[in-house]
């Protein structure tokens, strides 16, 4: 009993140092984000802003384009959910979870301060229309699917190279349920760009006139 204890233990020790480890990734994807768009060139931040209130603009107005929306948002989440689960079933996965975490936080840290940097205080409303609440939930998916990658590929890894065998049914089952909770929020999360996100965009826009 004790030494069951002491595995889970260790187990679940694993598991908080990587879960720090790719929360660090992400917070330091998100700072570069942030910081970027002050090094850019004029043109180049003039192209940005412009394209911002391109999206605020298009997305206030497509009420008749929810279905596209709803399919854009869906195949985009639903690509990268699926291409980091499949990752965590590669002994070579791990490193390229850090990188795509890494880069979604870049993108999405880019993103709110582009916001910021169009509509200056105008923007935290902005900021908060464009993150709340797909992003938001979508990131804290990611930190878990990458956790949960990461300790599956380390396990493929492990048993490779110690020759041990291990219960390949029992964890399958555990990392394809957590491929399923990816799948219905990604769902949820489409369903709400396309058929809710419209309509509190264009009250951001109306807000901005």
């Amino acid at each position: 009993m004790k030494e069951m204890y002491n595995n889970y233990k260790k187990e679940l020790s694993k598991k908080n140092n990587i879960l720090i480890l790719i929360t660090v990734v992400f917070i330091l994807g998100l700072i570069f984000g942030s910081i970027y768009i002050t090094i850019l060139k004029v043109e180049e931040k003039t192209t940005i802003l412009n394209q911002v209130n391109n999206y605020f603009t298009s997305v206030s107005t497509s009420f008749e384009n929810k279905i596209d929306i709803f399919k854009n948002s869906l195949i985009s989440n639903l690509t990268y959910i699926i291409i980091m689960w499949l990752l965590g079933l590669s002994v070579i996965g791990m490193p390229v979870v850090f990188i795509m975490t890494f880069f979604k936080s870049f993108i999405l840290g880019f993103s709110v301060s582009s916001i910021f940097a169009k509509y200056g205080f105008k923007g935290i409303l902005g900021a908060l229309v464009y993150i709340f609440p797909s992003n938001i939930v979508l990131s804290i998916f990611i930190l878990f699917l990458s956790t949960y990658s990461i300790i599956i590929s380390f396990k493929l890894a492990n048993s490779a190279f110690t020759k041990k065998t291990i219960n390949f049914k029992l964890f399958m089952g555990k990392y394809f349920f957590v491929l399923v909770i990816g799948i219905l929020i990604c769902i949820l999360c489409s369903l709400f760009d396309g058929f809710i996100s419209p309509y509190i965009t264009r009250l951001f826009t109306n807000f901005i006139k």
